[in-house]
C-alpha cells in the first residue's frame, strides 16, 4: 500500500476536459434577449420538452436575461460571460422540473475514473423573485441515449451522481464527484430526478416562493488517468509532479496515511511557485471535506470531526495566471489521491 505512481501530468493537458464542450456556456448562436433562450447556448438542449424553458443568462443581454441583476436573484458569473438558469423544481407535489443536457464531444471510457464537476448557487435573493424554495437530490444523468422530458414532468431515470443534501448559497459552490462509468455513455443530463414524494423541499427566502431556482456554470468532465507514461515506484516519499502554465510546478501527493504515526499523517500539496492558489479535497461522493489557501499542515483526513473512510479522493488546485490583454484566467487542476487507514 505504500508503493506509488509517480505520473508525469504533462500528458494531462492534451486530454483535459476533452468530453464537454461549452461547459461555461460561453459558445453562444446569439445573445439572449428573454428568459426562457437556453437553445442559444451551443450544444445544450433542455432534455427535448415542449415546455420546460432554463434561461441563458449573459453579461452583454438585455431585458430580464442580463446580469448580474437577473429576475431570479443577483448574480456574478463564476466562469466568463453567461450562467444558465434553471428552474430545479416547483412547490412541493407539484412535479414541475426543468433540465439541461449535452452530447459529450467523446464517449466516456467505460470502468476508468472522471473528476465530474460543475458550480452552483442560488444568487442574492430579491423580494421581487418568485424564487426562494431549495431541494436535495440535484444530479447528473449519464446514458447512452438522450434523456427526454415530457412537457414539465419530471423524468424517472434515476441519476448516477447526485447531492444528497438540501443546497441553499448566494455563494457559488462546487461539487466534485469521482465518476466510473459502467458503459461508455455519450449524454450528460442536469436537474432533479424522479417526483417530489421523497424530496425535501424547503423554503429558504422569502415569504411565499414558488420555484427552487439554481445557476449554474463551469461543467467539466476530466479523466482521472493519463495515456501517458507511468512509472511504478517503490518509495513514499515520491510524490506527483503537477506543472502549471506559465511556469511553476505543484508537488502532489498521491497517499497519505493518517493513522497519527507522525509519518505521512498529512496530504500537504507544494507549491514551487509565486501564484496565488487554493486547494480543495472532495470524496467520491462530491462532498468537499477540506480547502485551503494557507497549507502549513495540510489536511488531516477528518471532515466535520470524524476520520473520512479510506479510499481514492480527488484534490483540486485552482489558480489564476495573466492573460497578454491584462485579464486574469482561472486554471484548475485535478487529480486522485489515496487516503489509506
Amino acid at each position: 500500500m505504500r508503493s506509488l505512481l509517480l505520473i508525469f501530468m504533462a500528458s494531462l493537458p492534451m486530454i483535459l476536459r476533452a468530453q464537454l464542450d461549452n461547459g461555461s456556456f460561453e459558445s453562444i448562436s446569439s445573445m439572449p434577449n428573454g428568459l426562457g433562450q437556453w437553445q442559444r447556448a451551443t450544444g445544450w438542449s433542455n432534455a427535448g420538452s415542449s415546455e420546460s424553458t432554463p434561461d441563458l443568462l449573459h453579461y452583454d443581454a438585455v431585458s430580464s436575461c442580463d446580469l448580474p441583476e437577473t429576475s431570479m436573484g443577483i448574480v456574478q458569473s463564476f466562469d466568463g460571460d453567461a450562467v444558465m438558469g434553471l428552474a430545479i423544481c416547483g412547490r412541493s407535489n407539484t412535479n414541475v422540473r426543468e433540465y439541461i443536457s449535452t452530447r459529450l464531444s467523446e464517449p466516456l471510457v467505460a470502468g476508468k475514473p472522471y473528476a465530474v464537476a460543475f458550480r452552483m448557487t442560488n444568487g442574492s435573493h430579491l423580494p421581487t423573485s418568485q424564487a426562494g424554495l431549495a431541494v436535495n437530490g440535484i444530479g447528473i444523468h449519464f446514458g447512452m441515449s438522450p434523456a427526454m422530458q415530457t412537457g414539465t414532468n419530471p423524468i424517472s431515470t434515476q441519476p448516477q451522481l447526485k447531492i444528497e443534501s438540501t443546497v441553499y448559497s448566494s455563494e457559488w459552490q462546487t461539487f466534485l464527484f469521482t465518476f466510473y462509468p459502467q458503459e461508455a455513455y455519450e449524454y450528460m443530463t442536469v436537474g432533479l430526478f424522479g417526483e417530489d414524494a421523497d424530496k425535501n423541499i424547503q423554503i429558504f427566502r422569502g415569504t411565499n416562493p414558488s420555484v427552487a431556482y439554481y445557476f449554474f456554470d463551469y461543467f467539466t468532465i476530466e479523466p482521472l488517468w493519463s495515456n501517458g507514461e507511468e512509472v511504478e515506484e517503490e518509495d513514499s516519499s515520491k510524490v506527483v509532479l503537477e506543472p502549471i502554465s506559465g511556469g511553476g510546478q505543484f508537488f502532489i501527493p498521491n497517499t497519505f496515511t493518517p493513522n497519527g504515526d507522525g509519518n505521512n499523517d498529512r496530504f500537504i500539496p507544494i507549491s514551487y511557485s509565486e501564484k496565488e492558489w487554493t486547494v480543495e479535497v472532495f470524496s467520491p461522493w462530491g462532498t468537499k471535506v477540506f480547502d485551503s489557501n494557507q497549507l502549513t499542515n495540510g489536511w488531516d483526513g477528518a471532515f466535520e470531526g470524524s476520520p473520512c473512510s479510506p479510499g481514492a479522493y480527488v484534490w483540486q488546485i485552482t489558480y489564476w495566471r495573466n492573460l497578454p490583454n491584462g485579464k486574469r484566467q482561472r486554471e484548475d487542476r485535478r487529480g486522485m489521491f489515496h487516503l489509506v487507514r
